[in-house]
């Protein structure tokens, strides 16, 4: 289960989404495809739906998105901002 590291906090906004990181006081904006995936996660949403989800809504072939998804997880990993709890 992917889920926003417990230190994050990402106050509602329209559009973007500005996560903020305690652990070091930054902000990370999200862009509206991206904070779309962030709300998703943060809802335990699995990422084969958020895929599917978002492809059926802004018709975008699976795979396109799959890989959009999968890419965003990534960075965000990469990052600190998600956590892998499996």
């Amino acid at each position: 289960m992917i889920r926003p590291a417990p230190e994050l906090s990402w106050p509602p906004v329209t559009g973007e989404l500005a996560v903020y990181d305690a652990r070091d006081g930054r902000y990370h904006v999200l862009n509206p495809s991206a904070a779309a995936i962030w709300k998703a996660i943060a809802a335990e949403t699995p990422l084969a739906q958020i895929a599917a989800d978002l492809a059926a809504a802004h018709d975008v072939p699976l795979e396109a998105m799959q890989h959009d998804v999968h890419k965003f997880v990534a960075d965000a990993l990469q990052l600190g901002l998600l956590l892998d709890a499996d």
